[in-house]
């Protein structure tokens, strides 16, 4: 599935979340929830950009357009 780039306001609030290590609920179009603190933001080729999250299991990183939801907790 080719990358679709998200809006730039939304881009920003990411990295606002990560400079303030933000704990989030993701929800993804797939219905999956991935819960973690942001920490960064990354381009990873090819797949595009994600969204690094700290999760009790380590790091994840969660593919930008494949985000449904977000709830910050």
């Amino acid at each position: 599935m080719t990358y679709q780039p998200i809006a730039c306001g939304d881009y920003d609030q990411f990295e606002l979340w990560c400079m303030h290590s933000i704990d989030l609920q993701i929800t993804l179009h797939s219905g999956e929830q991935v819960n973690g603190k942001a920490i960064n933001l990354q381009i990873i080729s090819p797949e595009g950009e994600h969204l690094i999250l700290s999760t009790k299991k380590g790091e994840h990183g969660v593919r930008l357009d494949l985000i449904k939801s977000v709830e910050p907790r």
